[in-house]
């Protein structure tokens, strides 16, 4: 058999297995409202909230707000809201690699997810003098952008553990069918749900009890106009959550993590 015949082969195997997602496009132009999706920027924020920090009370930084208003329906993901992800201003962004995993998400320092069921579109009883990323800040994306999304769907790609269970070991296939299903099998960009993408390896494969968490919300490396977005080495960063945490619109254990090259 040809090469392009092994890989169309596995192509059909991983077929049922597709998944719905939310594909997040950056736009140029700056975000109409405070309460409107965005990447990074200023943050919306009822007054009355206490507003996330890390454990010695240094103010994390918006790094993506999500409004649901303005995103099409995804099954099993909100319908209306706020969602917002935030991070620490470090060179780790945020990432705290000396705490055991499970102790992270029960009790994060150096990021929160936070929800917002209702929206208060009423400026003058929103928080406005609160911290922002700037060009000094060590941050993957410093510069606010409004943000596009549209309704697709994708296959697993290789660098998601579940491949592996579809269509076995990718790195026991012909080298030249391993290249073309990571050419044409592909999970980045920045999304909300579908498989994840990684540079290194997908943690979950060696995090057994975190099979089950699915993703939540992707930002990955890209340049659009005068816009960059960069994870260290040309990495990506991954929010993850477990279904029914999810089905609740629980967002107060989520599992952070990002990698580069």
């Amino acid at each position: 058999m040809s090469v392009q015949t092994d890989a169309k082969n596995i192509i059909e195997k991983l077929k049922p297995h597709a998944l719905q997602l939310i594909k997040i496009s950056l736009c140029s132009a700056s975000p109409k409202e405070i309460w409107s999706s965005k990447f990074v920027g200023k943050p919306y924020w009822p007054k009355e909230k206490e507003y996330p920090t890390t454990k010695d009370g240094s103010p994390l930084l918006l790094l993506a707000q999500i409004n649901f208003e303005e995103v099409p329906e995804l099954t099993g993901y909100p319908t209306k809201g706020i969602l917002q992800f935030f991070i620490s201003g470090d060179d780790a962004y945020g990432l705290d690699f000396d705490t055991p995993l499970d102790e992270i998400i029960d009790k994060p320092n150096g990021y929160r997810v936070v929800y917002h069921n209702s929206v208060i579109k009423d400026p003058s009883i929103l928080e406005s003098d609160l911290p922002v990323a700037t060009n000094d800040s060590d941050l993957p994306i410093t510069t606010e952008c409004s943000l596009k999304f549209n309704l697709t769907q994708e296959i697993p790609s290789p660098t998601d553990y579940r491949f592996e269970q579809v269509s076995g070991d990718i790195y026991e296939l012909d080298d030249e069918v391993c290249e073309y299903l990571f050419d044409n099998l592909d999970a980045s960009g920045s999304k909300i749900g579908g498989y994840a993408n990684f540079t290194q390896s997908d943690p979950r494969s060696y995090e057994k009890s975190k099979e089950n968490w699915i993703l939540l919300f992707q930002m990955d490396t890209e340049e659009f106009d005068d816009i960059d977005i960069m994870w260290g080495d040309c990495g990506v960063g991954n929010f993850f959550i477990q279904p029914e945490s999810l089905s609740e619109c629980d967002f107060s254990r989520v599992w952070y993590n990002w990698d580069c090259c």
